[in-house]
């Protein structure tokens, strides 16, 4: 997620600069995320003209998918063909993305993702088995970097389950465009209204929690300088969609969930026993809670095995090499409706 969270916050840095931060001036802003298949397929299918405002860097899934059938082959002297490459995720859609014919190699016959298991089908899988995974013995962790994987903490990027999208992109462009330090962490406790500071403002838009905006403002006019939101679950996109089309929407960027609560409510999640709104609603946000719980944060540009993952594989040029760019971006397709041959 780490690798993804990077070029996914220099991406839009470069599109902020290229419009000049103007939204809808068709040079690229506002950036709609593009990390939920499910958010994707819905646009591809009914709603082409948003599609050039997508975010075209891959998902984590996808980009784990490259990083294992390019990167990994390579340092293991194999052909991209001879690695099974399996990923456990929170959703059904994330078995179409991996079958996208994007994420296809012609010349190897092979996919970046082979195989994707959702959580709950992994829990189905140790019952079925008699596997319980609490009393399962612990190994050392296998590392494909220099860098020690077994360390004392484990780091967490701040945010949702969406992804952190928005809180990292929104502290990286801070810094980056107007010299604003203010770490993501900070931003998702004010975005979650767990604390507050002088220079980000939120909105719960009428008071739905799938549906957030939040504001940088700047130090001398108190004026947005940046304007992001989170919308979560299809009525809300379906209102974004609408205010896309009209040229109403003043985001920059949009970290967007295709189900309400985000990927926390997958939909191949382990569900609760009791299948009563009240127990799933509840189960949701602990899902929530244990997820984002972390004691030790760590800017994404900071973890040591992301440098060495960037410049051992793209060169001295790093994510500035035309080989990351072809290595960490995809496109999307509308699909044209078929006309109706009975008339």
């Amino acid at each position: 997620r780490d690798l993804t969270l990077v070029e996914s916050a220099r991406e839009f840095v470069e599109r902020f600069r290229a419009s000049e931060g103007q939204v809808g001036d068709g040079k690229g802003l506002p950036v709609l995320a593009s990390w939920c298949p499910g958010w994707v397929c819905y646009a591809e299918k009914t709603h082409a003209e948003v599609l050039p405002w997508m975010s075209t860097t891959r998902s984590p899934q996808q980009a784990m998918g490259v990083v294992v059938k390019d990167y990994l082959a390579k340092k293991l002297s194999v052909t991209p063909d001879r690695i099974y490459h399996v990923a456990v995720m929170m959703c059904y859609d994330k078995k179409l993305e991996a079958s996208r014919d994007d994420f296809y190699s012609d010349i190897y016959k092979t996919r970046d993702v082979d195989c994707v298991v959702t959580t709950g089908e992994f829990d189905r899988m140790l019952s079925e088995t008699n596997t319980p995974l609490d009393s399962a013995p612990e190994t050392a962790l296998d590392t494909l970097f220099k860098t020690d994987a077994a360390q004392e903490h484990l780091y967490a990027s701040a945010g949702t389950s969406a992804g952190g999208g928005l809180e990292y992109i929104m502290s990286y462009a801070a810094r980056t465009l107007f010299s604003i330090d203010i770490a993501p962490e900070v931003i998702a406790a004010v975005g979650k209204g767990e604390a507050t500071h002088p220079l980000l403002q939120v909105k719960a838009v009428r008071n739905q929690s799938d549906h957030r905006e939040i504001a940088l403002l700047d130090p001398a006019t108190q004026q947005p300088r940046l304007q992001f939101a989170a919308v979560y679950g299809f009525r809300h996109l379906q209102n974004l969609v609408r205010k896309l089309k009209t040229g109403r929407s003043v985001y920059h960027y949009v970290e967007v969930a295709a189900c309400p609560s985000a990927c926390s409510n997958g939909g191949g999640q382990l569900q609760p026993a009791d299948p009563s709104p009240a127990a799933k609603k509840q189960w949701v946000s602990e899902t929530e809670r244990i997820y984002t719980a972390a004691d030790s944060y760590e800017r994404p540009e900071d973890n040591a095995a992301i440098s060495e993952l960037i410049y051992e594989w793209f060169g001295a040029e790093g994510l500035d090499s035309e080989a990351a760019r072809r290595a960490l971006h995809t496109q999307f397709h509308g699909v044209v409706a078929k006309a109706n041959p009975l008339g």
